[in-house]
C-alpha cells in the first residue's frame, strides 16, 4: 500500500534569506501499524483531568459558600435530616392517597344507597340496603343503611329485632354525630311498644339533655312514668 505525506524541504536564496517548499511524497510503508497505534491512544486520561482552579475538588456544601456553623451542623444533621424529609414527604403522599380513596369510597357508597332508596320493591330494596350496609358499614351512606334497615325491622312489626337494630347502631356511632339523638329517640319508642318503660325512660332522659330533643325526652319520661303509675311525678315533667 501506498501513503502520502507532506515534507518541508528548506532552501537558501542568494541574498541569504532562506525558504522552504512543501512537497508531498508517496512511501510504501503499511499505514496499519501507524493506524493501530493512533486507535490504541487514550486521548483523555482521568488523572490528567484536574480543576480548572487548580485546587483539590470542593464538595456541594463549600460550593455554597454557607456560613462555618451552618456548614458544619449540616455535615453532621446531613443524614438525619434527609431521612426526616423522606419521612415528611411519604406522610404527606400518603395523607393524599388516603383522603382521595375515602372520598371515592364515599361517593361509591353514597350513588348505591340512592339507587337502593328508589327502588320500589320492598324486598329488592332491604337486600340493596343490606349490602350497601355491609360494604360501606362505617361510611355516612352504610349508617344511613342501617338505620333505614332498622325503620324497616319496625315498621314490619318484628319490635325486637328493630330494637336490637338500633342498640347496635348507638353502640357504633360516635357520641357527637348529629344522628345518634335521632337513633336513640326510635330505640326509646321501640323499648316503650315492647313494655320496657324502665329502659325506655333512661333512653328518654338523656334525649332530654340534648339539644334539639328537650321536649321528645321531657314528654317520653313523663309518659313512662305514667305508664309505671307515677302520675305525680309524671304531671311534674309534663309541667316542664
Amino acid at each position: 500500500f501506498f501513503h502520502q505525506r507532506w515534507v518541508y524541504y528548506p532552501t537558501e536564496n542568494g541574498n541569504g534569506t532562506k525558504k522552504g517548499a512543501l512537497r508531498v511524497e508517496a512511501s510504501h510503508n503499511s499505514t496499519e501499524p501507524r493506524l493501530k497505534l493512533v486507535a490504541n491512544k487514550k486521548i483523555f486520561k482521568p488523572e490528567n483531568i484536574v480543576n480548572a482552579t487548580g485546587g483539590p475538588r470542593k464538595s456541594v456544601l463549600e460550593e455554597l459558600n454557607l456560613p462555618p456553623r451552618v456548614e458544619e451542623f449540616l455535615r453532621v444533621w446531613y443524614k438525619p435530616l434527609l431521612g426526616l424529609l423522606v419521612g415528611v414527604i411519604v406522610l404527606v403522599l400518603g395523607f393524599s392517597f388516603g383522603k382521595q380513596y375515602t372520598s371515592s369510597r364515599a361517593e361509591q357508597a353514597a350513588s348505591q344507597l340512592a339507587q337502593a332508596m328508589q327502588l320500589s320493591d320492598h324486598a329488592a330494596r332491604r337486600e340493596a340496603l343490606a349490602q350497601v350496609a355491609a360494604s360501606y358499614r362505617r361510611a355516612g351512606a352504610g349508617i344511613w343503611s342501617r338505620i333505614e334497615l332498622a325503620h324497616i325491622e319496625r315498621d314490619s312489626g318484628d319490635l325486637a329485632a328493630a330494637a336490637a337494630a338500633y342498640e347496635e347502631l348507638l353502640g357504633s356511632m360516635a357520641k357527637r354525630d348529629p344522628r345518634s339523638p335521632m337513633v336513640r329517640l326510635n330505640l326509646a319508642q321501640v323499648l316503650a311498644e315492647l313494655g320496657e318503660y324502665e329502659r325506655a325512660a333512661d333512653h328518654y332522659r338523656q334525649l332530654a339533655t340534648t339539644q334539639g330533643f328537650e321536649a321528645w325526652g321531657l314528654l317520653g319520661s313523663g309518659e313512662m312514668l305514667a305508664r309505671q303509675g307515677d302520675e305525680e311525678n309524671a304531671r311534674r315533667h309534663y309541667q316542664q
